[in-house]
């Protein structure tokens, strides 16, 4: 398969220019902390309290296309593990 359209580029996470995936997942999944830091690093306005906050964020998106959950940056691996597996335990018992 040879793909006619760009693979990966550089995006905006956050801000006016945000790409509308991350607009999509976001309003699906809201932060995980309802505190905002306001800090010399914040590089996009304008700052909302949903915004991304670090780019070791997770996402997690069902066969459907929906957005189930969504985790801080520092969740332990073994937190996000434990998530998908009890989500996909959902779907053997249907």
């Amino acid at each position: 398969f040879l793909p006619n359209f760009q693979l990966f580029a550089k995006g905006d996470v956050n801000g006016e220019n945000e790409q509308k995936i991350f607009t999509f997942l976001k309003r699906s999944c809201p932060h995980p902390s309802e505190t905002v830091v306001m800090s010399k690093h914040t590089f996009w306005e304008p700052i909302k309290v949903h915004d991304i906050r670090w780019n070791f964020e997770k996402f997690l998106v069902g066969p459907d296309g929906i957005p189930v959950m969504r985790w801080f940056h520092q969740a332990p691996v073994s937190t996000v593990k434990s998530d998908i597996m009890a989500y996909l335990s959902h779907f053997k018992t249907i």
